[in-house]
């Protein structure tokens, strides 16, 4: 092989070197978020209906170890009006994160309770209902320093005035800030 030749490959695989993003741990600490999602209702019980809306989430966590946080979250997950009637939903979750992190990008699952809200309007008659669910949920972030971009898919079981099962699943797309 020809010197100059090996000498110009060195040279431009340490400016390649230099150029790329350097991989760093996450920052740990208090990090706040927002995000758009997806959400998906299958109603089990009433002929196995489906709904789905697209809404947001806002998110507010601490992680204080590379492969643990623990998390808040805020959803909206949206509603559906037809025909004069119409359901509008909410839940608040609380999970725990056990985080797989690979330089720039975390691997993680969760596991927590969400405290739902539906309210219902069937033709001018209203009704609400809530309850606690444990929820469980899977996703994969990239962090660059502070700023981390993540997808996730989320779930949990509403039963609705205890006689109607409703599955919940939700995908969203968030940002997040960890404060230093």
């Amino acid at each position: 092989m020809n010197t100059k030749f090996a000498a110009l490959v060195a040279l431009g695989s340490l400016s390649l070197a230099a150029m790329a993003p350097q991989a760093a741990a996450a920052d740990n600490g208090l990090y706040l978020g927002a995000g758009i999602t997806q959400t998906e209702f299958d109603v089990d019980d009433i002929g196995g209906g489906e709904l789905d809306d697209n809404s947001f989430k806002l998110i507010v966590g601490f992680r204080p170890l590379d492969w643990l946080a623990v998390e808040a979250n805020y959803i909206d997950l949206g509603g559906e009006e037809v025909d004069g009637e119409s359901i509008d939903t909410s839940a608040i979750t609380v999970s725990a994160l056990a985080i797989a992190e690979f330089q720039v990008i975390d691997l993680y699952a969760r596991a927590g309770l969400a405290k739902w809200d539906a309210d219902f309007d069937f033709g001018g008659f209203g009704a609400s209902d809530d309850g606690w669910e444990p929820t469980f949920g899977v996703g994969i972030g990239a962090h660059f320093g502070s700023l981390g971009l993540r997808a996730e898919y989320e779930t949990f079981k509403a039963d609705l005035f205890d006689e109607i099962g409703m599955d919940i699943n939700t995908i969203s797309l968030s940002f997040t800030y960890t404060f230093l």
